[in-house]
């Protein structure tokens, strides 16, 4: 049987009445286990627990993974976190509690609390805007024309283009169902994600895996195929990789994408999936005869929203 989490008092700081706010959204999330909410958020089952303990205010990184996970949303919250952030220190300095895990950057406007929070908790000093800033290299392989999987970041594209969701750089050009990540600049999001994968075979053997990527950025996702390392059987040549991503909830919204098979990674078209489930298929197919399906859960953004049978 689970541990019961410590006790909260969301009158006796800030950083307790944060912690209450999260155990709030979990409970309307249906109570998943810190290990299932793991899975979604990317992070360690204990990272999140901590999060929700009360003993220090989490990073905001954190903060957004678990918020991301529970389809929260994660604006506010991030609003939430710097009005904490701000007032925390003042409330408990060091490790007990009050205490920041991570530091508050410069002032920011001061936004209106939420309404579900009782206003005597949340007066709060003037917030901080904290900057966390998700480091991640996207590297890519190019080679005789092949489109390949998440290319080296390319140069700061123009301001205003796209509809940024999160943290990232601007997309280079308009972020679109069956845009091209590379040239949305999707692919170069240093907050990109794999969500989920799965086995892709070819006569009951693996020959690589099929993921389902996400841009925070872009608020989109696509498929790339990766193949199985060297010395595992090989795939029939001619053969074709076959790269979709679909809306679950309105399977006509689909993109295909289609490149002859190489041995190498690949990635297919962008999906919007900030609103909608959408999961990610490949299929490999040859002279007369076509792979089953490998096929990934559907996610909207990156949070899980159920598998597909």
């Amino acid at each position: 049987m689970a541990r019961a989490e410590r006790p909260l008092d969301p009158d006796a700081d800030p950083v307790q009445a944060f912690a209450a706010e999260l155990r709030r959204l979990r409970e309307q999330a249906g109570r998943p286990t810190y290990q299932a909410l793991a899975r979604r958020a990317h992070r360690s089952s204990s990272s999140l627990s901590e999060a929700a303990g009360g003993r220090r205010l989490p990073t905001l990184d954190t903060t957004l993974a678990y918020v991301r996970a529970l389809g929260g949303d994660e604006a506010a919250w991030a609003r939430r976190w710097r009005q904490v952030a701000a007032a925390a220190p003042a409330a408990g300095p060091g490790g007990g509690p009050g205490a920041v895990a991570g530091a508050a950057g410069p002032p920011a406007e001061a936004l209106p609390p939420p309404a579900a929070i009782d206003r005597s908790r949340r007066r709060l000093l003037l917030p901080a805007a904290g900057a966390v800033l998700l480091l991640a290299l996207v590297v890519g392989l190019a080679s005789l024309g092949w489109r390949s999987a998440d290319p080296p970041p390319a140069p700061t594209p123009p301001a205003g283009a796209g509809s940024p969701t999160s943290a990232g750089p601007a997309p280079a050009v308009e972020v679109r169902d069956g845009a091209d990540p590379k040239d949305a600049g999707c692919a170069a999001d240093p907050a990109v994600a794999t969500v989920d994968s799965a086995a892709v075979l070819v006569d009951e053997r693996v020959v690589g895996t099929v993921e389902l990527r996400y841009s925070p950025a872009c608020g989109a996702s696509w498929p790339r195929f990766m193949p199985a390392p060297a010395g595992t059987p090989a795939v029939p040549r001619p053969a074709r990789v076959v790269l979709t991503v679909t809306d679950g909830d309105a399977p006509a919204r689909s993109r295909d994408f289609t490149i002859d098979y190489a041995g190498i990674s690949s990635y297919g078209n962008l999906l919007t999936s900030t609103r909608s489930c959408v999961w990610a298929e490949v299929r490999i197919t040859g002279d007369g005869w076509t792979s089953p399906p490998g096929r990934t859960g559907c996610y909207r953004g990156a949070t899980q929203v159920r598998p597909i049978p």
